[in-house]
């Protein structure tokens, strides 16, 4: 085999494994990247928080059970006497 000819196959063996390693650790670098954002999501989670529950309150309709939304949940009469 002619000099030039191993130095050119020295030369692409050097720059397939240094492909092949950039690749691996660009895929290492992606995991690691979600590991990272899901310990933080899982962290800043806060399992004590839950939907609103409905509450007592004198709102538009006067005082009654209200929803999150503001509308009135309980039955009311609406003749006030």
């Amino acid at each position: 085999m002619p000099a030039g000819a191993a130095t050119a196959v020295l030369w692409i063996v050097k720059l397939a494994v240094l492909g092949a390693l950039l690749y691996s650790a660009f895929w290492l670098a992606l995991l690691l990247a979600f590991a990272v954002t899901a310990a933080w999501l899982v962290q800043h989670d806060d399992p004590d928080q839950e939907e609103p529950q409905p509450e007592w309150r004198e709102g538009p309709n006067g005082f009654g059970l209200y929803d999150k939304s503001d509308w009135r949940i309980d039955p009311h009469v609406t003749d006030d006497d």
